[in-house]
């Protein structure tokens, strides 16, 4: 078999390769070495034949960082022609040490006898565009240039001593010009700007001019057919040696649909808005009114109970009993729909709470139950927050109570609170304001579970998985929960697994961010 350096020296071919578009070289496959490069790529990367005599490899001269794609090209040579066709951009590093931008071509030399080599044939073109990386492949980078060809962008160039302007045909299909050869001047494209519009964009303008700053702008323009369109300018002063504005390059995007979408967007958000809080209201209103008539049943069923108690036997007593619970359990369902629709309309200052007080506050409340179930709370340091003391109180005395409920028979609850503080790095996961401190607290329990489709469900009002013969409750206190932590700006979570226990995590600032003005 004919050895590498002599397929090189093969006289025919290496003019071949010297002559050729592009810097040109010669790598062996399995260690990539450089055995010939041309003059255009000794010329622009500074690389000479004493460079390849010392074993230069190629793929040194790659940014580390590409360097496995490369060989993925190499790779997919093999086994796909059509992979010739693909240039792949790389930063190729100089002698000099600066690094450049090149879209690479490969494929495996072909000997005149037909036989293909361990060797690899690579051209290399200068990328000298605006646009560098991170485009991967030439196609990714037209893909990306295409935009600028659309009908929604154009540029423009305007010369301010003689005062032409000069667009390209992006701008004349924005302001439905159909005449690409009228002489567009400064008082001609004024014409354009809607009347709102005019005074407000003619102070922009002269103000960037004397400030020599660049110009970011939106405004309206009303087109040849009347159409109304928002238009987005960049725009970028150049200024001549006295310091005299000379010319004003720039660029125009159509924003019409874009700002009509946010607008009504803007609007529908604003109506969701006044919708809720219009229900909330309600809420409020009709617990609060359900609590006068349900007094009375109530208070009556009471005297009932007192004056007929002995005479009433049989279905009188069941029937009483069974109206009176009923009552009691609409009692606390009331009361837990005033908690819950209180919640974002209180006007509770939100303050420094120290947590490690507010759990011993709920230790001491449920100071009863803890002892018949025979529960152990096993808690670490709490952090200091700010908050609203009876929310993050009431937080806490939910999922604990939760935990205690739904403890396994024969098993004494055991529940343990940890805090941890995350770092910036992790609240992207959550989708947190990374310039705030957070606070992540988890609370674990050992009882009865859940299973984990249902991690979501019951954080919904009215959403139970247990009869209430069961466990009694309303079905309201992790809805409550997770309308506490949001409205602290925070999220909450729970996890878990059927006979294995529960945990329930709430993530929650340190600091409440200040309202905007």
């Amino acid at each position: 078999m004919e050895s590498e350096v002599s397929i090189i020296n093969d006289g025919l071919l290496r003019n071949i390769l010297a002559s050729g578009p592009g810097l040109v070289t010669i790598v062996q496959e399995d260690d990539l070495k450089l055995l010939f490069v041309n003059n255009a790529f000794e010329h622009y990367l500074g690389y000479s034949a004493e460079d390849l005599d010392n074993g230069l490899c190629f793929i040194d001269l790659i940014e580390e960082q590409q360097q496995y794609r490369f060989s993925l090209q190499l790779q997919a040579l093999k086994h796909n022609y059509d992979a010739r066709s693909h240039y792949i951009i790389y930063n190729i590093k100089c002698k000099n040490g600066t690094e450049k931008p090149f879209y690479l071509y490969a494929a495996p030399v072909e000997l005149p006898t037909g036989r293909m080599d361990k060797l690899y044939h690579l051209v290399l073109h200068p990328d000298l565009s605006k646009w560098g990386m991170p485009f991967s492949t030439f196609d990714t980078k037209e893909m990306f240039l295409e935009q600028f060809e659309s009908e929604n962008f154009g540029t423009f160039e305007w010369l301010i001593g003689p005062d032409k302007i000069y667009c390209s045909a992006g701008v004349y299909n924005i302001y439905e010009i159909n005449e690409k050869k009228l002489e567009i001047t400064n008082a001609v494209a004024s014409s354009f700007i809607h009347p709102d519009d005019r005074e407000g964009l003619k102070n922009s303008i002269k103000n960037s001019l004397i400030a020599n700053i660049d110009l970011d702008i939106e405004f309206k323009i009303v087109t040849p057919y009347n159409h109304v369109k928002i238009i987005h300018c960049i725009a970028k002063i150049t200024k001549n040696n006295e310091g005299k504005p000379t010319k004003c390059a720039g660029s125009l995007r159509d924003v019409t649909k874009q700002r009509n979408i946010e607008e009504h967007l803007k609007f529908k958000v604003e109506e969701l808005y006044q919708s809720n809080k219009e229900l909330e209201e309600f809420a409020y209103v009709a617990s609060h009114d359900m609590q006068e008539p349900l007094r009375k049943i109530t208070t009556f069923s009471s005297r009932l109970m007192e004056k007929y108690g002995e005479v009433l036997t049989g279905d009188g007593a069941m029937y009483l009993t069974r109206m009176a619970a009923s009552a009691d359990n609409m009692r606390r369902l009331i009361n837990d729909l005033l908690d819950f629709s209180r919640i974002s309309n209180t006007e509770q200052p939100f303050e420094k709470i120290n947590l490690n007080v507010t759990l011993r506050e709920i230790k001491a409340d449920l100071e009863l139950v803890i002892e018949e179930t025979g529960t152990e709370i096993i808690s670490g340091t709490m952090p200091e927050i700010t908050g609203i003391h009876s929310q993050m109180k009431q937080l806490f005395t939910n999922i604990i109570s939760n935990a205690i409920k739904f403890h396994r028979d024969g098993v004494s609850p055991l529940i343990t609170i940890t805090s941890t503080a995350l770092t910036p790095e992790s609240l992207a996961a959550y989708d947190l304001n990374k310039q705030f401190t957070y606070y992540k607290i988890t609370i674990t329990d050992n009882g009865i579970g859940f299973e984990e489709e249902y991690a979501t469900r019951i954080f919904k009002v009215f959403q139970r998985l247990h009869g209430k013969s069961e466990y009694p409750g309303s079905g309201i206190g992790l809805a409550i929960c997770k309308k506490i932590v949001e409205h602290h700006n925070g999220v909450i979570y729970g996890e878990s697994q059927p006979g294995e226990g529960a945990s329930f995590t709430f993530i929650i600032p340190s600091d409440q961010p200040k309202p905007s003005a």
